[in-house]
């Protein structure tokens, strides 16, 4: 049960989380031991806090999840781990998380605490609503690039919250549109706001929004204010790998139609991760090192 429990918790979800390192990288205190200590902290706290409001959940679209064709072998929609045990251990480990939030940082259990009660309004009514239940998700990891940047006491980025954004958003209509395509007929009776939804309609927001994605970061790293902010003209080298983190995205949902599971599609996706990893060095390596220190662009 424990480790039907431990699936329940969605633990590869976690990657979702990483961008609460981003206030860290962007404010150059990762060599701050304590700095360091406190976001990795952060990062724990928020992803059990995430994983138990994935458990509460799952515990409501059980019967939904049944007709899924993936979403069934859940532990919970399958049968093989029960309710009331589940609900009993995230009673204990969620008031747990959310005090050691409070005792870490205030601000930083706020944040975390209002994240918990907008998922339960996306839950009870925002993922009923068309268009809006792409944002709710998306507005989820805003919160989480806040909470970085607050548990280390730095001001975060609106530049980079509108990057988040938009990426989320992206992310969030291509698990729609593969939701209509692999559920085929079935799409209403899994999630009734799917009706509300097509492919067409979905192609041409992701179409709208992986260019907006893309003009927002170039506009962040060309930013006079983020190169004052930043102290170098350089983030402007990560650009190509963005665009091609970007354009191998559409591959993976049009081509590879895994955009119905974009945690797994990332996860499975050599090319992904090893462009996240060339644009997470290239901004250590940029920011950290006298490479990063050059003659200013004329903007």
């Amino acid at each position: 049960m424990l480790l039907q429990y431990l699936k329940l918790l969605r633990l590869h979800q976690w990657i979702k989380n990483v961008i609460i390192f981003a206030g860290i990288i962007f404010a150059k205190k990762l060599t701050d031991v304590e700095s360091v200590q406190r976001v990795v902290a952060a990062f724990f706290l928020f992803s059990l806090v995430a994983s138990c409001q994935y458990v509460v959940n799952d515990y409501l679209d059980r019967k939904e999840d049944a007709l899924h064709p993936e979403k069934k072998h859940r532990p919970l929609a399958s049968g093989k781990l029960d309710p009331s045990f589940a609900l009993f251990i995230t009673a204990i480990i969620l008031p747990l998380s959310l005090i050691l939030s409070y005792l870490l940082y205030p601000s930083f259990f706020g944040l975390v605490a209002f994240y918990l009660v907008f998922n339960v309004l996306y839950s009870k009514f925002l993922k009923h609503m068309v268009i809006l239940d792409v944002m709710s998700i998306s507005i989820g990891f805003v919160i989480r690039a806040i909470a970085g940047a607050v548990v280390i006491h730095v001001t975060f980025s609106s530049w980079m919250l509108l990057c988040t954004f938009m990426l989320a958003l992206f992310w969030g209509f291509s698990k729609r549109r593969g939701e209509l395509i692999i559920l085929e007929g079935n799409a209403k009776g899994h999630r009734k706001i799917l009706d509300e939804y097509s492919t067409s309609f979905l192609d041409m927001m992701l179409g709208i929004v992986a260019t907006m994605t893309l003009m927002s970061y170039v506009l962040y790293v060309t930013s006079s204010t983020t190169i004052a902010n930043l102290g170098t003209d350089r983030m402007i080298y990560t650009i190509p790998v963005v665009v091609y983190a970007i354009f191998r995205s559409l591959y993976i949902i049009y081509i590879k139609n895994m955009g119905h599971n974009p945690t797994k599609a990332i996860l499975s996706d050599a090319y992904v991760l090893v462009s996240g990893v060339i644009w997470v060095i290239l901004v250590i390596v940029i920011m950290y090192s006298d490479f990063g220190k050059g003659i200013r662009f004329d903007l």
